[in-house]
Formats: structure tokens, sequence, C-alpha cells
């Protein structure tokens, strides 16, 4: 009989001890974090491939399809105002002049917007000539906008239609070779284009990003909270980390320089992979199959599933 109850208590603990450590196994599988499959689309210039560029009908139009960001760029005027646009300057390939002559390619830079006030800058067209890089974008008459009333727009019309909302993507277009020529310094550009996001209270639904590393070494001492990408157009990964002393949140290469082996290096660096400008379906495909967290994009249609 002494020996029945031994073998009972010795089943009872044998099968508490299983219990005991599927329940470990499972604590643990639910501790392990699982990559999520979801790509963040990008609306490049809001939807450059069907609008034009960085204009707020374009930024409406890439929500309606659905984006997760809306990509955009911001330049400087005389007045100190902050403008979205690609270029400092009104380029030839798609603006019109306040009478509706066209911008010859030798003309176009001595229009500098870091030379005209904002008023002059309104009164041209960036719509209405349309962009023969991209024949299947709609013309239609539009002006460059300020920072604030892309935002105040993008806000309202979310609000207004119950849209889930969106993040920034903001460029701040600089080049040193054009400070207080096109632009101010480092220093005081970061400060204006903050100053509204600021007064926005849009902070935590934006990132900054920069092909100029005194832009994001200035905004990562002044704004150490808000989020940043490294934008690269050429060179190696290890190369590039050489020439910023610090980890941004995001490395943005052009999509020609990634494969899966620099993905990976790239993530294990602590850094989210987002390349631009991803157009061809094919290249979206591929890029896609890499595990990169985002793609910018002129045509979001064709990233969206």
């Amino acid at each position: 009989m002494k020996i029945v109850k031994i073998s009972l208590l010795l089943m009872a603990l044998a099968i508490l001890s299983c219990k005991e450590n599927n329940k470990g196994k499972n604590a643990a599988e639910e501790k392990i974090p699982t990559e999520t499959s979801k790509i963040e689309v990008q609306g490049h210039r809001g939807e450059r491939g069907h609008s034009p560029e960085n204009s707020i009908p374009g930024f409406i139009a890439a929500i309606d399809k659905g984006v997760d960001v809306v990509e955009m760029d911001v330049v400087m005027s005389k007045d100190g105002k902050v403008v979205v646009s690609h270029e400092p300057f009104m380029s030839s390939a798609y603006v019109l002049t306040p009478a509706g002559d066209t911008i010859s390619k030798q003309q176009e830079k001595d229009y500098n917007l870091f030379t005209m006030t904002y008023d002059s800058i309104k009164k041209f067209d960036i719509g209405s000539k349309g962009n023969t890089a991209f024949p299947e974008q709609k013309r239609s008459k539009t002006y460059k906008p300020l920072l604030s009333e892309v935002i105040d727009s993008i806000e309202n019309y979310i609000v207004s239609n119950n849209l889930d909302p969106v993040h920034y993507n903001i460029e701040i277009k600089s080049d040193p070779t054009e400070y207080e020529k096109s632009q101010p310094k480092p220093a005081e550009f970061v400060q204006f284009v903050m100053q509204v996001l600021e007064e926005k209270g849009i902070i935590p639904k934006i990132n900054i990003q920069s092909f100029d590393v005194a832009i994001l070494e200035e905004m990562h001492q002044a704004y150490p909270d808000v989020l940043l990408a490294y934008l690269v157009g050429s060179g190696e990964f290890e190369e590039n980390m050489k020439k910023i002393s610090f980890t941004p949140q995001i490395y943005s290469p052009y999509y020609k320089l990634l494969d899966q082996e620099k993905v990976t290096e790239i993530k294990q660096s602590g850094m989210k992979v987002i390349p631009w400008t991803v157009n061809e379906q094919a290249d979206i495909d591929r890029v896609k199959t890499m595990k990169v967290d985002g793609i910018i994009t002129d045509y979001p249609e064709r990233a969206i599933e």
C-alpha cells in the first residue's frame, strides 16, 4: 500500500512538472517579438505620379489612396516662411510664371525662393504645366504652399472625413554649398521648421529627414526626441555611418543600394530601413521581399495592399 501511494505521488508530481514546463514555454513564446509584415507606404511629394508634387491637392489624393505617411520637402522664403518645395528655386520642369510663361533651365535658379517673399512665391503655378517625367500626372493650377497650411489642410481633411491619422516625413532640403545663398545655416533652418511643427502640435506624428548630416546633427542636439531619417544616395552603409556622430532611427537609402544582406545589416544596427523612390512594380515587389520597414514612392497605390 505504501508503494502504491509513493507511485501515485510521483505520477502527480510528474504531471504537475509537465504543466509548469509547458506554461513556462508558452510564456516564453509570448515574449518573443514577432516581426510585423506591415510595410509603411509613404506618398512621395504627395503622389507625384498622378498629382502636382508637393501640393495640397497631391497630399489629399495620397491620403485618399491610403498612405500611412505623406512625404514632403521644405525650403525657406526671404521673409522667414517655411515653404513646401523640393527645390529652393522655380523648377523649369513643372513651374509657370505668374503670367503663365514657361521657365527655361538657364533661368530657373534666378528665381531663388530664399530671395523672394512668400506672397511672390505663391503666385507661381506648379500644376498647369504638368511634368513630362510623369505623363499620368493630372494638370491643375496650384501653388507652393506653406508648411503650416499643408498641416492644417491635412488634419482638417482627416477629421472631416473620419479617416485614420497619417504621419509626416519632412525633408529639410539642405546643401552645405548653399548655406546663406538659397537657405539659412542648419541651426536657423531647423528652428524655423520646428517652430511650425511645435505650433501645430504634431511632433508625435513626424520624422525629419535630410541628406545634410549637419541638419541631422542639429536636430539630434536640439530636439533629441524627434525621429530622424538619414537620407543617402550613394556609398556603402559603413562609410555613410562614419559621417554621422549618432545612430538615427531610420536609414533611408536610394533603393538600388539595397540587397537582403544590407537590409539585415542596417536592421541589426538598430535602424529601420525605408528606401526611396521606388516606383516600378517589380522594384516595389523586390524591396518588399527584403522586409524593409517602409517604401517611399510616387505611386502609392502600387505599394498599398
